[in-house]
Parts: structure tokens; C-alpha cells; sequence
């Protein structure tokens, strides 16, 4: 038996497990998720492909199971301690802890299957699972954001599954290691999977449901759906272009990325609420990342970079969404400006938010920064207008973001106590984005990563 199928069958067990009592999801989540994250990297590092007539799973496809994997335990312990303050849940909290397992394996599948097929069914098994995950708190916000949430999604994937047909009609399969597309074909394919897949992805004009499902899930959930959805969406729609023979589809990616990250950075800078600040960041990122999948088809060593900044991303904005959940808790507000001084009356929680502000806007030595430096860079290469876009969205979304964070860890407010647990979690996950991001700089300096 291939060793991918127990990234399957570890979060499986623990979803299964799970359904016997909320006890036994609170004990065996983390043990399991924490497996799933040891053999994800254990694959990663292994450095080797798998490739058979079910699965294939490149070293892109093992960076996505290895931020999902990491991002699921991270967001088991944190859910230890948000599950407590669930008044009045939805469902029993048992169907909770069986559904973050079922939510991380759905994704893991998504990442290592080889049929584009079975890819679609996977991004739509996330679908169902994750708006199940929105309504855990029963509030009547929860279920208008998950309604939302599955009319969109749904909308964008029945676009999708065009693209999967017609990938099917133009290559006669859909194995991912065999698509073949002429011009014409690569071109309709891909307008089709860059508006269905793109959907899932977060992209402008098709991210209507961002802010709703982030604004009401929680705070672990938002973390997931931030830091490994998007990203499992856009490795499926790179599939897809990396079949393309021709630039016009890598040209309408720039174009959509380009577009997606000067919008969410003009949202940014006018939002009130907290989590609807932060889904607009991600939408950002994943802006950001689209647009490094478009120059990869000029300089294919940007694509590296792509999956870096993702992994970054994934982890510091998970951060972000944790510490949000259990400020907001603490101070009784979904509001940035009822929120002041965390620094002085939480410090871990405020250092927290501060760092993994910055790691997300792409300041050094974050690996956020490798990646949007070398994407400025082949941009200049191609045209001096797209540098100036992507420059300007860039350097929107810094100014919004962390200046929206620093009023909230500064300043003079009322002292509000977070748990320490989720300030531990927190600031942990902000330390791996950095530990990523330190070991992708020596990569760089001993030539180990060629960019």
C-alpha cells in the first residue's frame, strides 16, 4: 500500500472515532492530526513522487498536505479551547470534531489524487463539510454565512466541472500527468477552470463568499479554510495550466490575480470588523499567488516561490484567525477599534497579531518577502505596468493590514484577558511561518533554491 493513503486514512479514523463522543474527538484529534502532519513532512522531505495509477503527488502536491496537516493539528488545539465557549451549538460538538477530520481529508485527497475528476469531487466534498463546520455555533449569522458560502461555491464548481468535460473531450482523459490541449482548447479550458476553480480560490470578481463564511466560522475553521482551501483550489486550476501550450491562459491568470489583489486591498483598508479584515487578506494572498502562477509560465522557478508564500501564508494567517477568535471573545466585539493595548494586556497574543501582520504582507525576513520580491521582479521583466499593479496592491495591503493590527495591539483600552492556550498556539504557528521562511533564505544563500 502506497504511504499517501494514510493521509487519508489517519484524519478518516479520527473522524470516524470521533462520532463515538465529543470526548474522544477532544483526545484523538490532535494525536491524529499530529501524525498526519509527521508523515506529510516525512513525504515532503523525502523528496520523491508518487506516481500511480490512482495517486500523484509531486512536491507541490506534498507542500499543500503539508500545510493542510499542520494547519488541521494547529487548528485541533486551538478548538480545544473555542469549543468551550460554544453556548448553543448547531449539532452536537462531537459532529464537530468528526468533520475537522473529514474537512483536512477531503483537502489531502484534493492534493493527491491524479484524476482531475476526482479533484472536483474532492473541492466539492469541501463544500459540503466546511459549511457543516460554519453552522457549529447556531447563531443565525452562521447559517446565513454557510448559505451563502454553498450557493457560491456551488455556482463556481458547476463552472468548473464544464472544464473538467471538456478537459475530458479534449485530451481523452483526465489524469493530471496526461492533459493535452491545443491553443484553442487550453484557452476555453482554462477561462472555464479559472472562474469555477478560481471561486474556490477567493478570486475577484467571484469572492462574494469569503467574508460571509470567515466572518461566522470558527476561528480554527477560518483557519482552515484560509490557510488550505485556497490553496488546494488554486493547485487544482494549476493543474489545469500547466497543461496550457500557449501564454494567453497564463496572461488572463496575471490579469485575474492582478485584479483580485487591488480589490482586496481597497477592502482592507475600509473594514471595520475583524475576521471580515482578515478574509480580505487572504483574498489578497491568494491574489498574490495567482499572479505568481501566471509569470510562472515566463520563469518556471517562480512557481516554487508560489508554494512558499502559501505555506507562509497558510500558517500565519492561521495565527491571525486564532488569536482574532479569542480577542473577540475576550473583548466582547467583532470590532477593530473596540479592540486597543493587547500588547500591554496580552503580550503573547499582541506579539502574535503584530509578527504574523507582517509576515503576511510580505515583510522580511518572512518568506512572504522572497516570494512577492521575486514576483515584482519577473513582472519588471515582462512590463513595467504590471509591476506598477502588483507594487501598488502590494504596498495597499501592507499599509491596511498593519496598521489595522497595530492599533489593535497598541494604545490605551480596557484590559481584557485572552487564554493563554490560544496565545501559545498562536504565536507557535507564527514562529513556524518564520522557521519556513529562515530555511528557504539558507536555501537561497547556499544555492540550494534557485530563483
Amino acid at each position: 500500500m502506497e504511504a499517501v493513503i494514510y493521509l487519508l486514512l489517519l484524519p478518516l479514523i479520527a473522524s470516524l472515532l470521533s462520532l463515538v463522543g465529543e470526548k474522544w474527538g477532544k483526545a484523538l484529534t490532535p494525536a491524529f492530526a499530529f501524525a498526519t502532519a509527521i508523515l506529510s513532512t516525512m513525504m515532503l522531505y523525502g523528496g520523491k513522487t508518487v506516481s500511480t495509477q490512482n495517486f500523484y503527488a509531486d512536491w507541490y502536491s506534498f507542500v499543500i498536505a503539508g500545510i493542510v496537516s499542520w494547519v488541521y493539528f494547529f487548528a485541533s488545539l486551538a478548538s480545544l479551547y473555542y469549543t468551550k465557549g460554544i453556548e448553543r451549538p448547531f449539532f452536537d460538538l462531537r459532529y464537530y470534531w468528526s468533520f475537522l477530520s473529514l474537512f483536512a481529508l477531503t483537502m489531502n485527497f484534493t492534493a493527491i489524487v491524479s484524476n482531475l475528476g476526482w479533484m472536483w469531487i474532492g473541492l466539492e466534498a469541501t463544500t459540503v463539510v466546511s459549511a457543516l463546520l460554519i453552522l457549529t455555533e447556531g447563531e443565525k449569522r452562521n447559517v446565513e454565512g454557510a448559505w451563502r458560502y454553498m450557493i457560491v461555491a456551488s455556482a463556481g464548481l458547476g463552472i468548473a466541472f464544464l472544464s473538467v468535460i471538456l478537459a475530458y473531450t479534449s485530451s481523452g482523459t483526465l489524469d493530471v500527468r496526461h492533459l493535452t490541449f491545443t491553443p484553442k482548447e487550453a484557452l476555453l479550458v482554462s477561462t472555464l477552470a479559472l472562474i469555477g476553480f478560481g471561486t474556490k480560490v477567493g478570486l475577484f470578481p467571484m469572492h462574494g463568499w469569503l467574508p460571509d463564511a470567515h466572518g461566522s466560522a470558527p476561528s480554527p475553521v477560518s483557519a482552515m479554510l484560509s490557510g488550505t482551501l485556497l490553496p488546494t483550489a488554486l493547485l487544482v486550476y494549476y493543474r489545469i495550466l500547466n497543461a496550457s501550450p500557449s501564454s494567453t491562459p497564463a496572461k488572463m491568470t496575471l490579469l485575474f490575480g492582478v485584479l483580485t489583489l487591488l480589490v482586496a486591498s481597497i477592502l482592507m483598508a475600509s473594514q471595520r470588523f475583524l475576521k471580515r479584515l482578515l478574509a480580505y487578506s487572504s483574498m489578497d494572498m491568494m491574489g498574490v499567488a495567482t499572479v505568481g502562477l501566471g509569470l510562472a509560465y515566463y520563469h518556471p522557478a517562480l512557481l516554487k516561490l508560489v508554494f512558499l508564500l502559501l505555506a507562509v501564508h497558510a500558517f500565519s494567517k492561521g495565527a491571525l484567525f486564532i488569536t482574532a477568535g479569542s480577542v473577540m471573545r475576550a473583548y466582547e466585539t467583532h470590532e477593530i477599534g473596540e479592540i486597543k493595548g493587547l500588547m500591554r494586556s496580552n503580550p503573547m497574543s499582541g506579539l502574535s497579531l503584530v509578527l504574523s501582520a507582517l509576515s503576511v504582507t510580505g515583510s522580511p525576513p518572512f518568506g512572504t518577502f522572497i516570494a512577492e520580491l521575486g514576483i515584482i521582479g519577473v513582472a519588471l521583466s515582462r512590463s513595467y505596468w504590471w509591476a506598477l499593479f502588483i507594487g501598488t496592491g502590494l504596498l495597499l495591503s501592507f499599509l491596511a493590514l498593519n496598521w489595522h493590527s497595530a492599533r489593535m495591539a497598541f494604545g490605551e483600552g480596557e484590559d481584557r484577558k485572552v487564554p493563554t492556550g490560544d496565545g501559545v498556539i498562536a504565536l507557535t504557528m507564527t514562529l513556524v511561518a518564520l522557521g519556513i521562511s529562515l530555511y528557504a533564505w539558507y536555501l537561497i544563500l547556499t544555492g540550494g533554491l534557485i530563483v
